[in-house]
């Protein structure tokens, strides 16, 4: 609290400096009608991030488990094209030389679709977040995934006079006690063309303690209007990426977002005679099946280490809080006190899509296809059903 009162007591101060001085007509008032108003970390020091919030990302529940290495940004680069190219190829198709991209809706499922490779488009990924003012915090273009750093909205705060004069002046002394992620994945399809689905995580701000004295950052709710803007934003950008000679508002027009479908998709959790989840029914065929699962596994924070379509395949790691704790009892008294920050490895699991009569049965087991014997898989299944539902 002591740090939002330092905050207040600044903006307080510098209000009627500003105000004495007769300053409010010199400064331009600007009201963004968007619901997206990042700042670029190329134009000032970077946002100011909590500890909170970089000490749960680093965890298997939220970033991609590897072995950790280091490598030059160069390195990495030449590698993601390297990798991009090879998926390109491996397509074998012909794609028309005039390049669109349209936000698709299907349902409450909204994605953008290019008629581009994936190795022409995953550069162009790359370039739009930080034209939005996000940094890319990973990238992986083997799985197609890219995820931004936390960053604060500044179109949450209040849009006044106040805001206009002294934000230009002062930013530092504003805090939304928001802090917003986006991650981003690319599907091939088997025509040659791309889908691209970005999800939005948040975390917010909340008193704690006895006395309230204190704050702790916790999860919120995603934006579905926010990744809608993001979304018409990508598409646009892959627009005049493409096409550089169309005029604004031709992209714009060709950008729109399209309606294919206004019925949500159903499914049914099957459960076993001791009410554990065993399948998930999705009255869907599998191309639809697989766009909304995968979705779904992005809004659940699910970290996707590989995927294969023909197969109906997704590879996914999930550290179970139950299982977790578990591991960690194994580990004995002594093992736990001298190592007690070495986290718990995440499980890898394997999520299969079959289509039977029109309908699709998705199922989860141990990586290597067998029975799972971590006790996650039912609540993989339970939390998927939620997210399709």
């Amino acid at each position: 609290m002591a740090h939002r009162i330092y905050r207040l007591t600044l903006l307080a101060g510098a209000a009627l400096a500003l105000v004495g001085c007769s300053q409010l007509e010199k400064i331009g008032i600007h009201m963004p009608g968007e619901r997206a108003e990042y700042e670029s970390s190329t134009s000032r020091s970077p946002l100011e991030i909590p500890p909170d919030l970089d000490a749960i990302d680093t965890t298997d529940r939220f970033t991609i488990p590897g072995r950790p290495r280091a490598v030059s940004a160069n390195a990495q680069s030449d590698y993601n094209e390297a990798v991009m190219r090879k998926l390109g190829s491996a397509s074998g198709n012909v794609l028309p030389q005039t390049v669109t991209a349209k936000v698709i809706r299907d349902g409450q499922t909204r994605y953008v679709h290019v008629t581009a490779s994936a190795d022409r488009v995953w550069p162009v990924l790359q370039d739009f977040w930080p034209s939005v003012g996000l940094e890319v915090k990973t990238q992986n273009a083997q799985t197609g995934v890219m995820q931004t750093e936390w960053a604060e909205n500044k179109a949450n705060l209040p849009k006044d006079i106040i805001r206009a004069t002294l934000g230009k002046v002062f930013d530092f002394v504003y805090d939304t006690g928001l802090r917003d992620q986006f991650r981003a994945r690319m599907e091939r399809n088997d025509d040659g063309s791309t889908d691209i689905y970005i999800t939005h995580k948040q975390m917010v701000e909340v008193l704690a303690g006895k006395d309230a004295d204190s704050t702790i950052w916790q999860p919120g709710p995603s934006d579905p209007q926010l990744e809608a803007e993001m979304l018409s934003r990508l598409a646009l950008k892959l627009e005049t990426e493409f096409n550089p000679d169309i005029k604004s508002e031709v992209a714009q027009k060709a950008a729109r977002e399209e309606i294919v479908k206004q019925t949500e998709p159903v499914c049914d959790l099957i459960k076993d005679e001791d009410g554990k989840a065993v399948e998930l029914i999705i009255h869907e065929p599998f191309d639809r099946a697989w766009r909304r699962a995968g979705l779904a596994m992005d809004r659940a924070g699910f970290n996707m280490v590989d995927r294969d379509r023909s197969r109906g395949i997704y590879l996914v790691s999930y550290l179970d809080s139950d299982y977790e704790a578990k591991k960690k009892a194994e580990r004995g008294f002594f093992s736990n006190m001298f190592n007690k920050d070495q986290p718990v490895e995440a499980p890898e699991y394997r999520i299969r899509l079959a289509e039977s009569d029109g309908q699709t049965r998705l199922t989860v087991t141990a990586s290597d296809g067998k029975a799972d014997t971590t006790g996650a898989a039912p609540k993989i299944l339970v939390v998927l059903a939620e997210q399709l539902r």
